[in-house]
């Protein structure tokens, strides 16, 4: 297997001082080539360092790790770090916080890089420059707009909603290096750290969000190899993201990938779904719930509740990261070796996804003629905050039978993983046929399959995704409300 820690030379900038000259580091392929439009990596590791930083000078390791600074019990950062493969290729620590004698003459936040700009992925993109390419163009780079913005403007609801926990990778760095949560921050300091995330570390996601730069972690990639991780690339206790956990346990579950893709502790009880009537518990973000088949209302008969894929080494990172491919796109190619050729999974997934999509479609056919038939409104099986949102005055709830609360649970959290039974065919499957069992109970004919066949693919996504964006939008309202 090829190396992922080769070592690299940079030689010094011309523009800058020749202290600022770049160490030896590690990463495959040194500097980056295709930003993706951004400025040069090196150009933009320099233009996050402050005008006292650009006219100091190096100090070496030594001077960082004095007991009074970053060494010692106290604070064993150095320690840790002397532990690392950065370390061992010879990565300094100015190589990413950049020169340190003013730091050292006069220690202060601003004289040093340090968090929030230490959080861009451009510092690690000196080394590992096709990595960070690859981020580039991946969702993760970007942030949700809505909910960080509104974090920044509404203190009660940042307060609340917890929605920094997921959209702000700065905020999870945040945490990670200050052992800290939500409730550890005041108002003023959560705004700040939304309002960084918009204006300097707009990331969903970063390198730091999965990686700690300063220690061995013990928690090994897919392939076996000590990458530095701060979760588990695989972990089948699903304890921390079962029904009904709270935000301080789901928004820390020890997983890289689903400590943010879960389902926020959606709970399909009977009990839940008679109050829960606002909005869809899981938000769009369940699909390690899916792959482990967790969260749906089940019925009472036999269910499949996963797959191989759950059990694959590596778990999501499998399919998404083949080759450690940090823009997240799956390659069937790849991915899916050695169980399935491109060919075959290609033909699977397309299979899987029609199945599936048409399920929701009839289901949510059905779920309409019963609002039809007993309101007059083919809108009002819906969840609360969603017909409000188009304007309507909703049904009171208790009037809306258990069959339809279990029905629109079923159908928002196979809609929600957004996969189309591609991570759990049959458990999605599994979901929609018990919804489907319960408004037989309520005598609502099944919906005619010629109403489908006559529609695209297209034409029948955008149909369920007019109901991802109402849900989104009536979500985003409450939210600005106070009500998340």
């Amino acid at each position: 297997m090829k190396s992922k820690w080769p070592l690299t030379l940079f030689a010094a900038i011309p523009f800058i001082a020749a202290s600022l000259a770049l160490q030896s580091c590690a990463g495959v392929g040194g500097a980056s080539t295709d930003t993706g439009g951004l400025p040069s990596v090196t150009q933009a590791f320099l233009a996050l360092l402050g005008p006292d930083q650009k006219a100091a000078t190096n100090i070496g390791n030594e001077a960082c790790s004095t007991p009074a600074c970053h060494g010692g019990a106290a604070t064993p950062v150095h320690e840790s770090f002397m532990l690392t493969k950065h370390n061992e290729r010879g990565v300094s620590c100015e190589r990413c916080h950049g020169p340190g004698s003013a730091h050292q003459a006069n220690p202060t936040k601003e004289n040093i890089l340090t968090l929030p700009k230490s959080g861009s992925p451009v510092i690690c993109a000196q080394c590992h420059g096709p990595e960070h390419d690859q981020f580039n163009f991946s969702k993760h780079v970007g942030y949700v707009e809505s909910p960080v913005a509104s974090a920044a403007l509404s203190a009660n609801a940042t307060k609340t909603s917890r929605c920094l926990s997921c959209h702000s990778g700065l905020f999870r760095a945040t945490v990670y290096d200050q052992g800290k949560d939500v409730a550890d921050f005041t108002d003023a300091e959560l705004m700040k750290i939304a309002e960084d995330t918009i204006t300097v570390a707009p990331h969903s996601a970063n390198c730091i969000t999965c990686h700690d730069p300063h220690a061995q972690t013990g928690n090994v990639d897919s392939d076996g190899e000590e990458a530095q991780l701060r979760h588990k690339t695989f972990n089948t206790d699903t304890t921390a993201i079962a029904p009904g956990t709270t935000a301080g346990t789901f928004t820390k579950f020890d997983h890289t990938c689903a400590q943010c893709h879960n389902g926020r502790g959606t709970d399909p009880s009977d009990a839940k779904l008679q109050t829960s009537t606002t909005r869809p518990s899981m938000h769009d973000s369940n699909q390690m719930n899916m792959l482990m088949g967790i969260g749906g209302v089940e019925g009472s008969g036999p269910v499949v509740r996963n797959t191989a894929h759950a059990n694959a080494p590596g778990q999501c990172v499998k399919c998404h990261m083949p080759d450690a491919r940090h823009s997240f796109t799956v390659s069937y190619d790849k991915g899916c070796a050695p169980c399935h050729t491109a060919a075959d999974a290609a033909a699977r997934a397309t299979s899987v996804k029609s199945e599936v999509l048409d399920g929701l479609l009839a289901l949510k056919t059905r779920l309409e003629r019963w609002a039809d038939d007993t309101y007059g409104n083919d809108l009002f099986w819906e969840y609360t905050s969603n017909i409000t949102a188009e304007g309507f005055t909703p049904p009171t709830q208790s009037g809306v039978p258990i069959q339809i609360k279990r029905a629109r649970h079923n159908y928002y959290f196979v809609l929600r993983s957004g996969d189309f039974g591609v991570h759990n065919a049959p458990y999605a499957k599994h979901l929609i046929s018990v919804a489907n069992s319960n408004i037989d109970e309520l005598s609502v004919p099944a919906a005619p399959a010629q109403t489908r066949t006559r529609l695209s693919t297209k034409q029948k996504m955008d149909i369920v995704n007019r109901d991802l964006a109402r849900t989104r939008r009536a979500e985003l309202a409450d939210f600005q409300a106070g009500k998340f």
